[in-house]
Order: C-alpha cells, then sequence, then structure tokens
C-alpha cells in the first residue's frame, strides 16, 4: 500500500484577467490570488495467486482525490474569466470558495426551496435574470484497477477505471435531444407538466396560493415545446445552459492487451535477446449512466483541450475503439 496526503496552497496565481474595452485593452497578465489543493493518492497491490509453475495474478488499483479550492482573489476583484466563450453560452470563471474552473452560465429562476418557477402562461421555465455557477467540471474522485495475468510467456492485462462527478455541458447532447434524432425523445407529441411551482416572470417570486403557500404547476405543454422552444425555458435547444449540463461519471474499460514472449530455448540460436507480440484494444466499452441512453454518448470530451478551460463539449470529435499489433525484439 503506497498512500499520500497533501495540502498546497499556491500564492500569487499568474493569468488573463479582462479589461473593460474602453481602457483600450480586452486584458493584461497579473497575479490574481491563491488556490489550496488537497487531496489523497493511494496505491495498492494484491497478488491474489502466485504458484509453482509459473502461473500468478496481480491487481493493481489506484485511487485519486482531488479538491481544488480558490481561496483568495486579488483586492476588489470578485471574478476572473479563464476564457471568453460565445455570447450565451458558460464561461469558466474563478471565484473564491469555489472549485477552479467552475462554468457560470444562464440558469432557470427558482424559489427559496430550489423549486423552478413556471410562467402560467407557457407553462415553461423562467429564466433567472442572473447567471449562476451551473457546473464544476472537476471530478470527485478516479479509480482505476489493473488485472494482470502470466503464465508461461503469455501476459494477459486489463485495465478498467472509474471517474466520480464532473459535469459536462455538452452541445452535442442538447441538439440530439432538441432535434429529435435519437429515441431519447420518441415521445415528443405528449403533454408533460413540468415540475415546478408557479411565479411571476417580472418579480420572479413564486405565486402563493389562498393557504400563502406557493401553487404547484399543473400547467401542460407538448413535449416538443420542452425540447425545441423559441421563446426559451425549454429543456434542450435555446434554454438556459444549466439544462444543458450532465454529470460525467463514467465507467469504462480502458485497456486489455494480450502478449506472447518466445521462450529463450527458441532464441537460443538467433541474433534475438527477445521477442514479444502484443495485440491490445483501448476504450473497448464504457458506460456513463447520467447521459441520454440513446446519444451513446462519452464524456470523456473537451472542446479546448488540456487547458484551463474544461467541462465544455461544443461538438467535440466523438471518441474512438483502438486496435493495435506490437512487436517488440532485441538484440
Amino acid at each position: 500500500l503506497d498512500l499520500t496526503y497533501y495540502n498546497r496552497l499556491s500564492t500569487d496565481i499568474i493569468a488573463r484577467r479582462s479589461l473593460p474595452q474602453s481602457s483600450g485593452f480586452t486584458s493584461f497578465v497579473t497575479n490574481f490570488g491563491s488556490i489550496r489543493n488537497s487531496g489523497i493518492e493511494a496505491g495498492l497491490t494484491l497478488v491474489p495467486v502466485q504458484l509453482a509453475n509459473g502461473f500468478k495474478w496481480d491487481i493493481f488499483t489506484a485511487y485519486t482525490q482531488n479538491r481544488n479550492i480558490v481561496e483568495s482573489l486579488a483586492d476588489g476583484v470578485e471574478e476572473v474569466t479563464l476564457r471568453n466563450i460565445f455570447t450565451g453560452q458558460p464561461v469558466p470563471v474563478v471565484r473564491p470558495g469555489e472549485w477552479f474552473g467552475v462554468l457560470r452560465g444562464t440558469a432557470v429562476a427558482r424559489d427559496a426551496n430550489g423549486n423552478a418557477l413556471i410562467n402560467p402562461n407557457t407553462g415553461l421555465t423562467i429564466p433567472d435574470t442572473k447567471q449562476k455557477i451551473i457546473a464544476n467540471p472537476n471530478p470527485k474522485f478516479i479509480l482505476a484497477v489493473t488485472n494482470t495475468l502470466k503464465f508461461k510467456g503469455f501476459t494477459l492485462s486489463g485495465v478498467v477505471d472509474y471517474r466520480h462527478g464532473g459535469d459536462l455541458y455538452s452541445w452535442t447532447n442538447q441538439f440530439l435531444l432538441g432535434r429529435g434524432v435519437t429515441q431519447d425523445t420518441e415521445n415528443r407529441e405528449i403533454p408533460k407538466v413540468v415540475a415546478g411551482v408557479l411565479g411571476d416572470a417580472n418579480t420572479l417570486l413564486p405565486l402563493l396560493g389562498g393557504d400563502g403557500q406557493p401553487i404547484p404547476n399543473n400547467i401542460q405543454v407538448m413535449e416538443n415545446n420542452l425540447w425545441f422552444q423559441a421563446a426559451g425555458g425549454s429543456l434542450a435547444i435555446n434554454a438556459p445552459n444549466e439544462f444543458s449540463v450532465w454529470d460525467a461519471s463514467v465507467v469504462r474499460l480502458r485497456e486489455i492487451t494480450l502478449g506472447y514472449s518466445l521462450p529463450k530455448t527458441l532464441l537460443s540460436k538467433t541474433p534475438f535477446g527477445s521477442v514479444n507480440v502484443t495485440l491490445s484494444g483501448r476504450n473497448l466499452w464504457f458506460f456513463a449512466p447520467h447521459f441520454p441512453k440513446h446519444t451513446n454518448f462519452d464524456p470523456e470530451v473537451n472542446t479546448f483541450g488540456n487547458t484551463n478551460t474544461q467541462g465544455i463539449d461544443f461538438f467535440s470529435a466523438p471518441s474512438v475503439r483502438r486496435y493495435g499489433v506490437n512487436l517488440s525484439v532485441t538484440f
């Protein structure tokens, strides 16, 4: 067992801060605050079976949990935008007390109990006038397990990993659902009632009944209006950004390899010191339980690559399976 706990405070972090265009500049690079990273890294190696005939079974488990919280920003700075994105789309920001790189975007108006406010004239949700933190792309933890079987020159190895948590704002799913491309929205003409309470679109407060309590929504709307509604307040296209955010938890069969090393006795009269042939397959299977079933969407994507901007899918290229053959020879 190899166990590491860390708690590190990074100060005087450097980033690009936005400036009012009236200044003649768009941004400048400066120190903006401090971030604390704390977490656990653990590795466990087990050998459940080791026989005299050479058969051996190894299990290696790796666990990573990291929490990166912004502790402070420069004086007078309430928020730092990491990247300016298209108008109307969520942006990655840095705020004191929040995880690094959370997404700020449009959201639905809600009452004090978290119930969505419903417009009594349309039966659809009422957009909030203020943007909110709608997504945290950072996973809660990552777990990976590698099993390796060895016997008489053969090696069979498989890696399964699990990512728990971490949100993804996905255009791919938004448009697949909004335009009815997948079976997930096949019943688009059945009237539905959006969960929430009736509200006032002007005051953004719930409407109260004779008993002084919020009035549960009971207005039916066609389901097609929930997925594609030009007036806004729907669940997919033209909706507040928060409706296009999904939990990106995913379990994956990361890799399987099967290798064979030729016996030394067969190589004794050759110029080769060793010969090994390996067949491999990567990303062979995954299961993302929180995404629409029939989109078959792999959440391990990010439009902006390996940058500070994470958790955004603007029609990213889909993931692929990879198969390979490797021949390794030494002299």
